[in-house]
Order: structure tokens, then C-alpha cells, then sequence
């Protein structure tokens, strides 16, 4: 359900001169919404910008709302493909423990669609809108200095180019992170490993077991077992099923890390195969190459903004979540449309400081609520072989088991999952839109001779795979 295409009504007054660092997903969408607002925009990647993840994502109603106000929708109806139903089974025989369908009237609540994403898909497409609005792009451009007092950044070539603010969107390890909070942050490498593989839907249908999955392109599929969680989905145009098991490793493995690049064969990882139920040892089989991130456990952030308030971190940079969640990539759009909307309306140089700290009063507190949301739930969805986990299963029975009725409404949700019923219905524009209300009156005050604000244009791209 493709919602209508936003147009911001404001337009800064002046323009920005910004650097961000990594054309990530997050990256890529902070560059786009701050150049909707009227300011220059550079991203700079490290790497030459053709990589291709065929990893799936999952979006949930807070970040596809966003995504059609950027008028995507006609892309996400290309590419997308909806959730209607959420499956749990169990994990060593296959058997139902749940089935989740969520109704066109609870959707319709929630203003937009649960949607699983190719992660290739949605980045370029970012990219492409970014480029469309007049963002530009420097690939091979690694950084390896972030200055704070010039704000400015040196590449690994020499150069420094010179900013009126860096953006950091350069990930889990970020050198801007280091920056913005004058030291690097402790890290606590967890035995807690996620592997990502993709298999080809054709090859699925040629297996009279696997087929159905195959064709549900609308199903979510999860498999709780002893001390796992796996979950697929349809990715691609329906050409892929993207699967992501989570679990704890025995002992630590050094050579894995959280960048989704290094690839192994299935036999590199020593799983017990018997755990796991006939049509999932079958997918693991057709595995080619596996991708392995390990989880670096890392405090929360005190401050999502350097103390000078020129340097400002989004996404995994400023609040990385557990690999294979809900909400990380949710989160870093949630970001970028909190940045461009504050910043659409700037008047002076001046004003970034009160900017950059409505930015991190809307989104530091929201953002910690769903780390820590994250982590309980993962820990519920892997819990080993025992009480516990049949407690947990007769719970999701139970909040599920919707008779007659056929179909999650808002209060089911809520028994199952809790808190996240306000996290799907969050709305970044509408915090935002009440930020300006209560302080916009403020800031014109202060600046009574600002020009008025010239709404943007629409931009509507739509993309074919």
C-alpha cells in the first residue's frame, strides 16, 4: 500500500556545505533528504561503489512509511515483496508452533506494509534517488582522519576537504564515531554469530519439500530451535530466498567479522546438521558460499554529536544492533529523515548546534529502546532446549491462536511482541513536524529576516530488476 509522496514545505535558508562519510544504506539516505533540503551533499566511500549484497532485509511499517514519502513506492512494488504471514515452526522437526497473518485492516492502521527487501536493491535505488536530487559521489575516497575543530576530513590520498558538517555513516567501526566522542568505544566481541546465504527459488522448486517455500513469497518463515533462531524470506523479485541463522558459537572465531564480505562453504562451520529439520538441512546443502558477521557488543552512545556539534552520527555508526534484527536498517532511515526535515528548516550557521541537539533528543532515547528491544528478543527467539523455550512456545500459541477472528489486530500484536507495536507505528516525519511546531516559532525569532521557505519538488523514481 504505496502511501502518498511527502512534499517537505520547507527549504533551508542557506545551504550546508556537508561531507558524509560512507554510502551506505544510511549513508546514502541522510545525503538524499539533507540535499532535499537545499544543502550540498558529498558522500564519500571507501570502497569503488559496485559491490552487490544479495542479503536480504526486512522492512517494517516505521521505515517503509518513510520510503514512500521519498516516493518509492513504485520501486518497492518492483522489488518489495509483502509479509502477510509470520510462520514460526520449530526447528528440529519442522512442526508449527505459530502462524501470524496480519490483516489488511491492521496494515491499514499501521499506514504501510511490512516488506522483506533485497539489500542490493534498496542501496542502489537509494543511490539512484540521491544522484537524481543532485548528491554527488566519491568512490575509492577513504578516510582515515576526521577533524573536529576544522571539520574537515583527510583521505587516504592526502587530500582534505573542508565541511560546515560530516555526517558518519561509516558503520560498526566507525573513525567518525571515534571523533565524535574524543576516544574509541570499548568493544566486547560476543560468541554471538550470524550467517547469511541466499538460494536460487528455481533450484527450491526442483525439490518437492522446498517448494512451498518458494512460492509463499508473502510469508515470513522462522525456525526457533535449541538455542538457534533461522528466518527466511523472498528477496529479488522472487528470484531468492535469503536466510539468516543466528547462534551462539562454542568458543570464539577470530577470523569472522562484522563486515558481511569474507565467505566460507558450509562445512567451514561445523554445524550439526541433525538439529536442524529435513527441508532445512536441504537448504543449508544448497548453500554455495555462507557470510558469516560476528557481533561486537558496544556501549550505548552518550552523545550522537561531537561536542563542537559539527559532526553527527547515523546509523550503525551511532547505534549498531545485533546482526539480522528488525529495525537496523529501519533505524538509519529513521535517522536521515529526522536530519533533512530539522535541517530543511535552518536559517543561520549558527542554528546546527540547536539542530544537531533536537537530533539527538528525537532519536538517541528511541534508538536505545530498540538495541535493548532487540537484544531481549533474540535472546527469547534462541533459548536453548528446555522449560523455558516450551514456556515461550505456548505463549506464541496461545497470543496466536485467533479463532475465528483469522487474523492479527493490534492487541494480539501487542501480547506478543510488546513494545514493538510503538515501534512499527512511529512516525519520524510526525516527530519531527512536532519538534518545528513547538520550537520553529523559536527559532524565526530569532532570525526574523529568514526568507521564506520554497517547497521541493516531488520525485518519484520507480526501478525494474
Amino acid at each position: 500500500m504505496p502511501g502518498n509522496v511527502a512534499v517537505n514545505h520547507r527549504r533551508a535558508s542557506i545551504s550546508l556545505n556537508i561531507t558524509v562519510v560512507g554510502g551506505s544504506i544510511a549513508g546514502a539516505a541522510a545525503a538524499y533528504a539533507l540535499r532535499k533540503a537545499g544543502h550540498q551533499v558529498t558522500i564519500l566511500e571507501k570502497t569503488d561503489g559496485k559491490s552487490w549484497s544479495a542479503g536480504g532485509l526486512r522492512s517494517p511499517p516505521n521505515m517503509t512509511r518513510i520510503l514512500n514519502q521519498w516516493g518509492l513506492g513504485p520501486a518497492l512494488e518492483s522489488f518489495g515483496h509483502k509479509c502477510t504471514h509470520f510462520v514460526f515452526q520449530n526447528g528440529e522437526t519442522g512442526k508449527l508452533i505459530a502462524f501470524m497473518k496480519l490483516h489488511e485492516e491492521f496494515l491499514k492502521d499501521l499506514m504501510a506494509d511490512f516488506l522483506f527487501i533485497q539489500h542490493g536493491d534498496l542501496h542502489s535505488t537509494l543511490c539512484e534517488l540521491a544522484l537524481h536530487e543532485g548528491v554527488q559521489f566519491r568512490y575509492n575516497s577513504k578516510v582515515i582522519h576526521v577533524d573536529s575543530e576544522t571539520v574537515s576530513v583527510t583521505l587516504e590520498s592526502g587530500e582534505k576537504i573542508a565541511s560546515d558538517m560530516v555526517i558518519g555513516a561509516d558503520g560498526f567501526n566507525s573513525l567518525v564515531r571515534t571523533s565524535v566522542i574524543g576516544k574509541k568505544v570499548p568493544e566486547t566481541r560476543e560468541r554471538d554469530v550470524s550467517l547469511n546465504f541466499t538460494i536460487s527459488t528455481d533450484l527450491m522448486r526442483e525439490d518437492e519439500d522446498l517448494r512451498s517455500l518458494a512460492d509463499n513469497s508473502d510469508q515470513w518463515a522462522v525456525w526457533l530451535g535449541d538455542g538457534y533462531m533461522l528466518h527466511g524470506s523472498i528477496v529479488n523479485s522472487g528470484r531468492d530466498f535469503s536466510l539468516m541463522l543466528g547462534y551462539l558459537l562454542s568458543e570464539d572465531a577470530p577470523e569472522y567479522n562484522e563486515e558481511w564480505t569474507d565467505e566460507y562453504p558450509l562445512e567451514h562451520f561445523n554445524l550439526d546438521l541433525e538439529k536442524f529439520e529435513p527441508r532445512v538441512r536441504k537448504l543449508f546443502k544448497m548453500a554455495d558460499k555462507i557470510k558469516p558477521h560476528i557481533y561486537i557488543n558496544r556501549p550505548h552512545l552518550e552523545s550522537f554529536a561531537c561536542d563542537r556539534a559539527r559532526l553527527v552520527l547515523v546509523g550503525e555508526a551511532a547505534h549498531p544492533l545485533l546482526p539480522s534484527g528488525q529495525y537496523n536498517t529501519a533505524l538509519g532511515i529513521e535517522d536521515a529523515q529526522t536530519l533533512g526535515s530539522l535541517f530543511s528548516g535552518i536559517q543561520g550557521h549558527e542554528q546546527v548546534p540547536q539542530l544537531l541537539a533536537a537530533y539527538e533528543e528525537l532519536r538517541q532515547s528511541r534508538c536505545i529502546a530498540t538495541q535493548d528491544l532487540e537484544k531481549r528478543k533474540r535472546i527469547m527467539l534462541t533459548l536453548p532446549m528446555g522449560s523455558e523455550q516450551m514456556k515461550r512456545d505456548v505463549r506464541l500459541r496461545n497470543a496466536m491462536a485467533y479463532g475465528e477472528q483469522d487474523h492479527m489486530d493490534e492487541k494480539t500484536f501487542k501480547a506478543i511482541w510488546g513494545d514493538e507495536m510503538d515501534l512499527v507505528m512511529y512516525d519520524a516525519s510526525e516527530k519531527v513536524e512536532d519538534w518545528w511546531t513547538k520550537w520553529g516559532p523559536v527559532l524565526v525569532r530569532e532570525n526574523p529576516n529568514r526568507r521564506s521557505m520554497a517547497p521541493s519538488l516531488e520525485v518519484s523514481i520507480s526501478k525494474g530488476r
